[in-house]
């Protein structure tokens, strides 16, 4: 299940990363939430738990793995002789 992003508890400012990056590393590992990271007040980027990455890495390739099987069954089911029941 996605993660909703708190947008007061899940920025935080680069100048902050830096001055904190232990605590905001050991903060992401217990909380397993990501957090985005902001620049002169717009998000560049996100840190995430590494297992977490993991996760969502498994996640796509299954969803990838899932379409292409679809792709493959809408095209045969399409072609001339195919099934399109």
């Amino acid at each position: 299940m996605a993660t909703r992003i708190d947008l007061v508890e899940d920025v935080l400012p680069i100048s902050e990363l830096r001055l904190r990056a232990a605590q905001v590393i050991k903060k992401i590992q217990e909380t397993q939430r990501p957090l985005i990271i902001t620049q002169y007040g717009r998000a560049v980027a996100v840190l995430l738990d590494v297992n977490q990455f993991q996760s969502l890495q498994d996640d796509l390739s299954e969803l990838e793995a899932r379409l292409q099987k679809l792709q493959r069954e809408h095209e045969s089911a399409n072609r001339p002789g195919g099934n399109s029941s």
